[in-house]
């Protein structure tokens, strides 16, 4: 019964990766800004690791991978390994080195988020041998790591709040 608010807590963090997954792939929810839409769902899993233990945000990251690899239906298997393996080692760093605030927050989301999808960029568009890869990462991919990571705040608050109310006291 001491474990009953967990339970919840993972239940809450489940149905926010589900609705936001939907969201995400809703066009006019978040349309398209400048060639580029949000990738909803690496922030979602970045803010859990922060305040979840490393076995659980591994968990986390990796439905959250699993889904955007899914919903994209280009690079399956890239960002569920990648999210589980950052999800992980940033659970591993706030527990033991860090102090979870809200400039730490952004500050890891937008160079995660940078760094994802950037390298996201490098293995499916650059390493492909395409000739226009500066124009394309200018038109669509500078807009979608800027657009992600504007709307990291929103999900810092959502499962700040969901971990210090539901939690085992």
């Amino acid at each position: 019964m001491e474990k009953k608010y967990t339970v919840f807590r993972y239940l809450a963090y489940s149905l926010e990766i589900l609705l936001f997954y939907i969201l995400q792939g809703t066009p006019l929810i978040f349309p398209e800004i400048l060639g580029g839409r949000p990738v909803l769902l690496i922030p979602v899993a970045l803010t859990v690791a922060f305040f979840e233990g490393e076995i659980p945000a591994m968990f986390f990251g990796l439905a959250c991978g699993g889904l955007i690899d899914i919903g994209t239906g280009g690079s399956i298997g890239f960002y569920t390994f990648m999210l589980t393996l950052i999800c992980f080692i940033i659970s591993n760093i706030f527990r033991d080195y860090m102090v979870i605030n809200f400039l730490n927050g952004m500050a890891f989301c937008g160079g995660v988020i940078t760094g994802l999808i950037c390298l996201q960029f490098l293995f499916f568009y650059v390493f492909q041998g395409r000739i226009d890869a500066g124009l394309y990462f200018v038109q669509h991919y500078i807009s979608r790591i800027i657009y992600t990571v504007l709307l990291s705040p929103v999900f810092y608050v959502i499962n700040k709040y969901l971990y210090k109310n539901l939690r085992d006291r």
